[in-house]
């Protein structure tokens, strides 16, 4: 199964290098003699990968539905090389990119229909529940996050998030992204500037990539303080839900807290990172931060999935005297 999972990383790592590669020179030199190579490798790997997710299919590894993207991009490949000297291929293609895509979005509401009629998951898991039917799912999970991330920055703009936030523990309050958070903005008209006088000779579709990717990152850190100050760590029923943003979450039984305490002063960077080897963070720098050590191991959720076992959580809180008070646990 490890070599199963290796090897088709090892293959998406590859056609990812190669798709860089063909951009790049279809960009910079569009005649060059590599290109019909590297467009013939691409294809070759991503039909024998679609033959290896036909046999995990068939061994109900994965759903059918997973197949159809890599069919549909397929298709439009063999599309762009056999459609200059076939109008017959021409017609094919069409066709056949036509059913892939009606399929494939019939299937996705049919997913996302599914996915919304689950109880208590959050935004991102119901998302992540529909895209996963059509791609694995770390990258849906991924998707699902950016999504969410992007739709809680426009609704905290617009005023969404004007409502006091949950009961809980807030970590937002004396974050230091809430400091600088007004004056995010700015980056936007100095970076149009910036871009203007330093890259003069760049491609309008360059630059205005540069100007795309300086808005989403402003938006994806309002996104970010926006889910911060939604989701305060919370002790419900005797479980401590833990959550930073959607970067990060943990649940576990308050009663597998054997200890609380403020992190020490270090002398040094060195000596703060040997103390923090192995702790999961859950942080919003600017907060008092304290050290949580457990009974039994949790495993954290990251933006990816689950990380390691870990029996040492550094949690940020507004108010750590009232949190180590809710908890009940000794202070170290």
């Amino acid at each position: 199964m490890t070599l199963r999972i290796r090897s088709s990383s090892l293959l998406w790592a590859t056609l990812l290098a190669l798709g860089v590669a063909a951009l790049v020179l279809r960009l910079w030199v569009p005649g060059h003699r590599a290109l019909p190579w590297i467009t013939a490798a691409l294809l070759t790997l991503l039909a024998l990968r679609i033959i290896a997710m036909v046999q995990d299919w068939r061994l109900g590894g994965i759903p059918g539905t997973r197949m159809l993207l890599p069919a549909l991009i397929l298709v439009e490949g063999l599309g762009l090389v056999f459609t200059r000297t076939s109008h017959l291929a021409l017609r094919l293609r069409l066709g056949t990119a036509l059913v892939l895509e009606v399929l494939i979005l019939v299937l996705a509401v049919r997913a996302w229909r599914s996915a919304r009629s689950r109880a208590g998951a959050w935004p991102e898991d119901r998302i992540a529940a529909a895209f996963e039917a059509f791609v694995p799912l770390r990258v849906a999970r991924l998707m699902a996050l950016e999504l969410v991330m992007l739709g809680s920055a426009f609704r905290f703009l617009f005023g969404g998030y004007r409502e006091a936030p949950p009961t809980g523990f807030s970590h937002h309050r004396e974050a230091a992204l809430r400091a600088i958070l007004p004056a995010i903005p700015l980056m936007i008209p100095g970076d149009f500037l910036l871009v203007h006088f330093l890259f003069k000779g760049l491609a309008p579709w360059l630059r205005w990539t540069l100007h795309g990717s300086t808005v989403y990152a402003v938006l994806w850190l309002v996104g970010f303080y926006a889910t911060l100050k939604a989701r305060p760590h919370q002790l419900r029923d005797g479980l401590l839900h833990l959550h930073v943003g959607l970067m990060k979450s943990a649940t576990f039984p308050a009663s597998h807290i054997l200890s609380t305490s403020p992190l020490p002063e270090f002398d040094n960077d060195w000596a703060r990172h040997a103390h923090m080897k192995g702790v999961q963070k859950l942080v919003a720098k600017g907060n008092t931060i304290l050290e949580l050590r457990l009974s039994e191991p949790v495993r954290v959720m990251g933006m990816l999935g689950p990380g390691r076992p870990t029996d040492r959580i550094a949690v940020s809180v507004d108010d750590p005297a009232a949190f180590i008070a809710a908890l009940g646990r000794p202070c170290a």
